[in-house]
């Protein structure tokens, strides 16, 4: 396998930042960016209602800690839309592990992540 010198990555690098190609390339997926992106917005505005749901069932939870909530659900959703089976599982092991170090409740971390994204350990 052939390996590129640094001109030919730096010349390839110049020509990706013309306004013209840039343009074009926007142009052409314009419309499929803007209907794949009003799925996700719906899609994660119902996540956000969910969480805050059992946030709001679980009175200990302090209000100043529903924005990590709302940062962890926004992790798991990505992770499961990413991975699957055993590597889904180590993935969110180790989110869960830093959501915990950073005073999220487990339980109620668990509870979103059963409840709502239906993925059990």
């Amino acid at each position: 396998m052939a390996v590129k010198d640094a001109h030919s990555r730096i010349l390839k690098y110049i020509k990706k930042l013309d306004p013209e190609i840039i343009k074009l390339r926007f142009e052409a997926q314009k419309e499929e960016m803007i209907t794949k992106i009003v799925n996700i917005y719906a899609e994660l505005a119902s996540l956000d209602q969910k969480i805050k749901e059992v946030l709001d069932a679980h009175p200990e939870t302090i209000p100043t800690q529903y924005f990590y909530y709302f940062s962890y659900g926004r992790e798991l959703w990505k992770l499961k839309n990413k991975y699957g089976g055993l590597t889904l599982f180590k993935q969110i092991n180790a989110l869960e592990l830093k959501w915990e170090a950073k005073g999220l409740n487990k339980k109620i971390m668990e509870k979103i992540r059963v409840d709502i994204f239906g993925i059990t350990l």
